[in-house]
């Protein structure tokens, strides 16, 4: 094939849809384009449909499992792109997501004899790497390590938020926590999600702030890279600022993680908070 529209074909439980949507993500960053639904299928258009007009403009196919079991009528849209894929000679990768069962019971059992990509081994970046091998064919080379560029914890926030966002910045500082944005020269949510973007997997621990002007995780794209975090084992902190009138309403996967609620004895939250910070940093040095 030589110039196709997609480089991957990405099929995916609806349930799992956060996670497919962070990888889509990765996979731009490396300079790939994803076929995703969301983005691509009309209202109106079947699967079935879509898969017969792109299958033949892409150059992989990927077929991810999550947590859930697939359901029949799931079940019958995989077996027809598989199909599919393979009467246009189309490299199929397997893709696990964490948590997931690498052979769950009504998955085409030929899978198993394909190499699979899965995000239970190693890290978040390099399963991605897996996966860009597994369309491209080149394996990417390992990203040199810039120790001055290091920093302890990315702080994410609603643009609004900034001034007291800096101020308790400025507690972290004297703590010899290094931080990132540390020039507060950030001057809209689209420049802000742009370096987030750059950042990713090269900070250990993502603080998450919210305030009376709501939660960055609203935000899809930020919701997305947040996941990438999690899904990278890295530490996730959500922070409550001081004065936050309403308690808020984390997403299912933030209150699996310890919140550091500021508006309740912030001097003993601020230690707690550095200590998460500190350790998660101790933790990348033992496992390099």
């Amino acid at each position: 094939m030589t110039n196709p529209q997609f480089d991957v074909f990405l099929s995916y439980s609806s349930k799992d849809k956060p996670q497919v949507r962070a990888i889509a993500k990765q996979l731009r960053h490396r300079g790939l384009k994803p076929w995703l639904d969301e983005e691509q299928l009309f209202p109106g258009q079947s699967f079935q449909e879509a898969i017969q007009k792109v299958i033949h403009n892409v150059r992989a196919v990927a077929i991810i499992i999550g947590s859930d079991t697939f359901s029949k009528w799931q079940v019958i849209e995989l077996q027809s792109l598989v199909k599919v894929s393979i009467d246009a000679q189309i490299p199929i990768i397997p893709v696990i997501l964490t948590g997931a069962s690498k052979a769950p019971d009504n998955v085409p059992p030929f899978l198993n004899q394909i190499a699979w990509v899965d995000f239970n081994q190693g890290t978040q970046e390099q399963a991605i790497d897996m996966l860009v091998w597994g369309i491209t064919g080149q394996k990417p080379q390992p990203k040199p390590v810039n120790p001055a560029e290091h920093y302890d914890v990315l702080l994410c926030y609603q643009y609004l938020d900034q001034s007291k966002v800096k101020q308790f910045a400025g507690q972290l500082k004297v703590h010899n926590i290094s931080f990132y944005p540390n020039q507060w020269e950030l001057e809209s949510d689209t420049e802000w999600r742009d370096i987030f973007t750059k950042l990713i997997g090269e900070i250990n621990s993502l603080a998450i702030f919210f305030g009376n002007n709501g939660a960055p995780w609203e935000d899809e794209e930020v919701e997305n890279l947040i996941w990438n975090y999690i899904e990278d084992r890295h530490t996730v902190i959500p922070v409550i600022l001081p004065d936050t009138i309403q308690d808020p309403k984390f997403p299912p996967y933030l209150r699996k993680q310890l919140i550091v609620d500021l508006r309740d004895n912030p001097d003993e939250r601020i230690r707690q908070l550095i200590h998460l910070i500190s350790q998660n940093g101790k933790r990348g040095i033992e496992h390099e």
